[in-house]
């Protein structure tokens, strides 16, 4: 379901026009009335409702929104109760009481550009509020909010607006008089008391569901608030000094998802929110938000760094203080709202907004400020403010800073590669971002696209090629269409898009429409069975077989419920009351195993393979290939096996996921986050995101050295089932975007070592997964580095492997550094190279060796060819012969039609001649490739008389070049269909064993489908 903020406290106003007013024409002057302090203030809130009025302080939650998909962050105090009035979890008490870290810079509540050039905006804020379960409703809230306003913050009454729902026709809803009456009887003067309609005073938690009327409170702060009749026509229309502090909604009413009609709900609801910036500055008598103590010690640590002029509180466009005021207000605007963000653990990595507000910062304290170091400066100044009441602000201060100077790096990476054009575009589009055009190469070549056209609406292909071709988001699309004056139709986009899925016409895509048509029925016909969902709480009943060495699964008897069939791809798709298998599900792949059925009287049993398992909307479906004397029906009872080595292998990858995950915390010490995984039978993969540019070799030997030291200590792994509010989410291990349900959820504990959310299965114990290793590590770009690895007698394998490799390398070594005749350095150059390729290409060839082993030895080679290579050039020259020779010997014309060879000598020379390879092998087609010194190159030859449309040079050394990414070019009066090379290009070290794989099977795979 989508949600819909649709009227919770409006901190931002929704006239346009009377914001022009607002920052243009108003200065605002701090009052000389210091008043209570913020964090006072905020106290007096809690204390009133906790104190007085028995609701009970639940602690704000984090920014990053667990429980829901929707959001990029937490934008609002309901967020956390949400499901509470969605009926979907149990109320937490009757009344509650809390200020809410929230952050508002997308979707519906984006006024990003506007932070700094007014006096109540802000990215970050802090909403106070209190909230009924069922408990009190209308009068109560009214009079509490009443009561604490007057009597306890001592506003004055004379400044006070309230707005009621004044109905809604289309809604086919009455004004709400009984708040009106309320509001009435408890003093408030009724030409102050203002009817609004369902856009300004009616709460909408999305397109259907909970819904209700809702009241505001505004202050007027102007020195004209007697002139009641001039005055009230401002009220919900943007003026700066006369604005909203309270929303209190009454959730009374449901909205139906079939027909959009309102009905009453069986409990009512109340869910208040006063945005706390606001209401100190009132409190502290400032007209600005950004005169508070919540934002005058920022402005001072900013200044103080800085050498800048004093912060003035500047608002008029054409003062000279203007540029630089705002400057102060969008840095400290953005440094709360980062500091915030990144405290609650979210990654910049994860979360490009975030990201692109710390360019954005960084970009001031580089431009305006000429400080670069000023948001390291900025953030500890936040922490001092908001520490107290947000520990979690204090305690990962270290972390904070540390991901700002990694960002702070990548960024100044960014900008060395600025180029003249982006300059230019910067001065041209002033209201461009220097982040914005940095990240995003295309847009140059959108930009003048859109200014040769000029659009008045961009159509549906107009859009999918600005985001296919040029490589915009939509955010930025939207913000070229303000500056180039184009509406954008996006219904006209998704019609555009599922056109072209239609018309794809590709054999692969064709099966996935098959698949997905399968699915699709699936789910139907679930929807419209009337039947429970399956149980599937067996699949955690499970026990170590120390014998086998394997994970004994429970069987279970159970009922057949459904059956689908899928006669096109011959599959019987099977729904039971019960199940004991696992569905593919965090990163986890599925069981499989077998059905047993009971055929006749005598007892006889047939057993038929489940060679998969899916979940749609609660139900296990178990999917068997159908076969004509396979006989079950509805209502038979059956029993599902699950295959123990499968679920073995998947457990003990499973557990060793967690291992890695929390050792690499502890020993690389930087600030990360996971970004993916992925458990199957022959290993694991874990994606992080790190702060930091490389992992070292060391840092990976401790890593897989810990993991290991754990298992053989025999730890427990423990799982506990708990709601999302009894949690600390500060101190278990998450996956940012991660969307977690309020109840049942499942922490898994292995020994002292990991904590985690999580829904797989686990080892019982550590000694369980035997041995660990970890078999690659790779870095797809800045600080996202991909481990893999592998648990079990895979792990023990591997490791013996290693031991064998050192083993011969280091007998190497000796032999090279004894032997002096050049007969045995020959000898020993052969040796080599198949130890070589054996390291650089052993996966491709599915032998697995542990990464720090495999590096090291490469490491000795590496050496002992640099001492060779110096020791014996000339003789070197003669290996491409001698590799050659030996290949065609090997590889006959009678067996292998085509040739596909890394030239492993190429490594220790410094140049090769591909020619002088290619020559051997006049009378087949043969392709290429080598290295030296980092550059790779390749080359392919094909006989004419083999040369076809389909299969020559050119098209299949294009295969290797993809991978590569570089150009092919005939020789020079060559033909390239018969002759084709691909010119050097630089790849490191690190790189080249992945791209070297996948170009050598892609040029193997074109060859055997296009070569006849």
């Amino acid at each position: 379901m989508i949600f819909r903020l649709i009227s919770v406290p409006k901190i931002f106003p929704r006239s346009r026009t009377l914001r022009k007013y607002s920052t243009q024409h108003v200065r605002h002057v701090p009052r000389s009335s210091a008043g209570p302090s913020s964090n006072e203030i905020r106290q007096q809130f809690i204390d009133y409702f906790t104190g007085k009025h028995n609701h009970r302080l639940i602690r704000s939650s984090s920014l990053i929104p667990y429980n829901d998909s929707t959001i990029a962050f937490v934008n609002a105090g309901m967020n956390q109760f949400k499901n509470i009035f969605l009926g979907a979890t149990d109320r937490p008490c009757p009344r509650a009481v809390n200020s809410q870290k929230c952050v508002r810079v997308g979707g519906k509540h984006n006024d990003l550009s506007v932070v700094g050039t007014d006096s109540y905006h802000h990215t970050f804020f802090e909403m106070l509020g209190n909230w009924s379960f069922g408990d009190y409703f209308k009068r109560e809230a009214c009079e509490m909010a009443w009561d604490l306003l007057k009597n306890v913050y001592r506003i004055d009454a004379g400044r006070v607006y309230v707005t009621y729902f004044g109905g809604d026709a289309r809604l086919n809803l009455p004004a709400d008089e009984e708040c009106r009456d309320i509001w009435l009887s408890l003093g408030i003067p009724k030409d102050r008391i203002l009817p609004f309609g369902a856009r300004d005073n009616f709460w909408e938690m999305g397109n259907s569901g909970p819904c209700g009327p809702c009241t505001e409170i505004h202050v007027d702060l102007s020195n004209e608030y007697g002139r009641t009749e001039a005055r009230r026509h401002f009220v919900n229309a943007g003026v700066p000094d006369l604005t909203e502090i309270w929303n209190i909604v009454f959730i009374q009413y449901n909205r139906s998802h079939v027909d959009g009609s309102i009905s009453n709900l069986p409990q009512h609801h109340v869910d208040t929110g006063m945005g706390l910036e606001r209401l100190v500055a009132h409190l502290q008598g400032k007209m600005s938000n950004y005169d508070t103590d919540l934002f005058q010690p920022i402005f001072q640590r900013i200044q103080k760094a800085s050498k800048k002029t004093p912060y003035s509180g500047c608002f008029t466009s054409t003062e000279s203080q203007y540029e630089l005021d705002t400057a102060y207000r969008i840095l400290a605007d953005h440094s709360r709202m980062i500091t915030a963000c990144l405290a609650d653990g979210m990654f910049p990595s994860q979360n490009h907004k975030l990201r692109r507000i710390i360019r954005k910062s960084l970009a001031l304290a580089n431009g305006t400020f000429q400080c670069p170091q000023l948001l390291k400066e900025t953030i500890p100044a936040v922490v001092e403010i908001l520490g107290d009441v947000y520990p979690e602000m204090c305690t990962n201060l270290p972390a904070t800073l540390q991901i700002i100077d990694h960002e702070q790096q990548s960024y100044n990476q960014l900008r060395s590669k600025r180029s003249t054009e982006t300059a230019s575009l910067l001065k041209s589009f002033p209201m461009l971002e220097e982040s914005e055009v940095l990240e995003h190469a295309g847009l140059p070549g959108a930009i003048k696209e859109l200014v040769q056209t000029s659009p008045t609406v961009l159509t549906g292909q107009a859009i999918h090629k600005m985001y296919d071709t040029y490589g915009l988001d939509e955010e930025l699309l939207v913000k070229l269409g303000e500056m180039l004056k184009f509406s954008l139709d996006f219904r006209d986009y998704d019609r555009y898009v599922r056109e072209l899925k239609d018309g794809h016409k590709h054999e692969l895509a064709a099966k996935l429409q098959e698949r997905l048509s399968a699915f699709h029925s699936i789910k139907q016909s679930l929807d419209e069975a009337s039947l429970k969902p399956t149980r599937d709480e067996r699949k955690y009943n499970y026990t170590f077989n120390q014998e086998k060495g394997v994970y004994d699964v429970a069987p279970c008897q159970t009922r057949v419920n459904l059956l689908l069939e899928d006669e096109t791809n011959r599959l019987l798709h099977i729904v039971t009351e019960q199940s004991n298998f696992y569905c593919e599900s965090g990163g986890q792949q599925g069981d499989t195993g077998r059905l047993v059925i009971q055929e006749g009287n005598a007892g006889e049993t047939k057993c038929v393979d489940i060679t998969s398992v899916s979940k749609h909307n609660g139900f296990i479906v178990h999917t068997v290939e159908k076969a004509t004397n396979t006989l079950v029906a509805i209502g038979d009872r059956v029993v599902l096996q699950v295959d123990s080595n499968r679920r073995t292998l998947l457990t003990v990858h499973h557990t060793a996921t967690h291992l890695l995950n929390a050792v690499v915390r502890r020993v690389v010490a930087l600030p990360m986050c996971q970004r993916s995984s992925a458990v199957s039978e022959k290993g694991l993969r874990l994606e992080l995101a790190i702060s930091g540019d490389k992992i070292t070799l060391d840092q990976v030997a401790t890593i897989e050295a810990e993991v290991r030291a754990v298992i053989n200590q025999n730890q427990p792994t423990s799982v506990s089932v708990c709601n999302a509010r009894e949690l600390d989410f500060g101190n278990i291990t998450t996956v940012p975007g991660e969307t977690y349900p309020d109840r049942g959820l499942r922490v898994v504990s292995v020994g002292n070592v990991s904590r985690e959310l999580c829904c797989g299965t686990h080892a019982i114990t550590t000694g369980e997964l035997q041995d660990f290793a970890i078999t690659n590590v790779t870095q797809s770009k800045s600080g996202c580095f991909t481990f893999h690895a592998v648990a079990g007698q895979a792990a023990k394998k591997v490791h013996y492997l290693g031991r064998q490799i050192q083993n011969d390398v280091e007998q190497l070594r000796q032999d090279a550094e004894q032997n002096e005749r050049q007969e045995d350095l020959t000898i020993i150059e052969t040796r080599m190279q198949r130890l070589k390729n054996v390291l650089l290409t052993g996966m491709d060839n599915n032998i697995h060796l542990p990464y720090c082993v495999r590096q090291r030895c490469l490491e000795v080679i590496n050496t002992l060819y640099q001492a060779l290579k110096n020791r014996s050039r000339e003789s070197l020259r003669e290996l491409i012969d001698i590799e050659m020779r030996n290949l065609i010997e090997q590889k006959p014309p009678a067996t292998d039609r085509y040739i596909v060879h890394f030239l492993e000598c190429s490594i220790i020379l410094d140049e090769v001649q591909l020619s002088k390879a290619t020559r051997y092998c006049p009378d087949r087609p043969i392709l290429v490739i080598s290295i030296t010194d980092n550059q790779v190159k390749a080359r392919a030859t094909v006989p004419r008389s083999m040369v076809s449309e389909r299969f020559n040079a050119e098209r299949w050394l294009a295969e290797v070049a993809n991978t590569f990414k570089a150009q092919t070019a005939a020789p020079k009066g060559q033909n390239a269909t018969e002759v084709c090379n691909m010119k050097n290009r630089k790849v490191t070290k690190m790189h080249f064993e992945s791209m070297l794989e996948n170009a050598l099977r892609a040029a193997k795979k074109f060859a055997e489908e296009n070569c006849h």
